[in-house]
């Protein structure tokens, strides 16, 4: 489907990543192709679970016409692994791909090799119905024991009657160390994969951005690896293997979803991505109008990119030029949210790295 010029981003079906991926440019769409991951509904004051899946089902029915919306038909990944329940698994997965498939989208559905089998087998039969095929996701437990993993993955393609140019092969992670040991470490134990080269991609996965920014200074720069990318590209040019991987990462959030942080305010910080870092202009709770003086300060910077490279960077732009007015009077409002400045540094997260790769001989 696609080689190692391209970009699988990892996203949570959020309205700030569904307006960082609608707001792509057409160019920057060509080269990526996302993961979304489905997450539950924040809970209404005392709603049982009950009452939050069945919210979650309802919600479910809307979930294709908005990917559309969002993405196009383009070919994207769905995985539904952060939902609370199997029988609400199951339920999404076929439905979400069932109506996108009857809208002529292409979703393909994603599973793990220790997924319930009725995961398992909604997912073989949707691969095949809508002729999307399906996305293995491999963990890091998966590889410790090589030879089982050879088992499970030949048990696995004669349960789905698919063979292995039918399949998207995807080796996820999640968080790296603070240098590149891990990352090149799973790399190297993936291309011990039987018959790896006949898989319909290869894609390897990780993040390296923090949980929380509590070792960033306020009013200082704060600059952090980005090890996934510095070891992908470098990787690149490692004889030792046998196949490149497709570059996947997390953005500019952290690769493990913890629920209850959800309900805590996050400080005011812009996080913009720089081709081996991440720029972090550190803000406060509630202090909003930091928004606006970090802009003004990072349009400045000879690493800003400049307000036509990607929408969410006219948004930065946007938001320097209104800091002076704001300043003036507060009552102008016009600091952007949390949810709007989250979508301008995805947005621009995935413009440059797609850029990027794209520009690699």
């Amino acid at each position: 489907m696609f080689d190692s010029h391209h970009f699988v981003p990892i996203l949570k079906w959020k309205r700030a990543e569904q307006g960082a991926l609608k707001e792509l440019s057409a160019e920057r769409k060509n080269c990526i192709t996302p993961l979304i991951q489905f997450v539950m509904p924040t809970p209404k004051s005392d709603e049982t679970l009950e009452k939050l899946v069945t919210r979650f089902e309802k919600l479910a029915q809307e979930i294709p016409n908005k990917l559309i919306e969002v993405w196009g038909k383009e070919p994207l990944f769905i995985d539904v692994s952060l939902l609370f329940t199997t029988p609400l698994k199951v339920k999404s997965l076929e439905t979400v791909s069932q109506k996108g498939h009857e809208s002529k989208a292409n979703f393909i559905p994603v599973i793990h090799l220790n997924d319930d089998d009725a995961i398992k087998k909604v997912a073989f039969k949707l691969a095949k119905v809508t002729g999307s095929g399906f996305c293995l996701r491999l963990i890091c437990t998966d590889f410790l024991d090589q030879g089982k993993l050879s088992n499970d993955l030949n048990a696995m393609l004669a349960k789905s009657g698919l063979e292995e140019k039918d399949i998207d092969l995807l080796v996820d992670i999640k968080e790296t160390e603070e240098n590149s040991n891990k990352y090149l470490r799973y790399l190297y134990l993936s291309q011990k994969i039987h018959q790896l080269s006949k898989w319909r991609t290869f894609i390897f996965a990780a993040g390296s951005f923090p949980k929380d920014l509590s070792e960033c200074k306020f009013a200082e720069e704060n600059l952090i690896p980005r090890i996934e990318w510095i070891s992908w590209k470098d990787s690149l040019n490692d004889r030792k293997l046998r196949r490149k991987p497709t570059f996947a990462d997390y953005t500019i959030q952290h690769p493990i979803y913890e629920e209850a942080t959800q309900f805590y305010p996050p400080t005011t910080s812009i996080k913009y991505t720089l081709e081996e870092n991440w720029l972090i202009m550190k803000g406060k709770k509630q202090r909003h109008e930091l928004y606006l003086a970090s802009a003004a300060s990072l349009v400045k910077d000879n690493r800003y990119c400049g307000e036509n490279f990607s929408s969410g960077d006219s948004y930065i732009s946007a938001k320097a030029k209104h800091f002076p007015i704001y300043m003036k009077n507060p009552l102008v409002k016009g600091t952007g949210s949390t949810e709007t400045w989250l979508r301008a540094g995805i947005n621009h997260h995935m413009s440059l790295v797609a850029h990027l790769i794209a520009n690699i001989p």
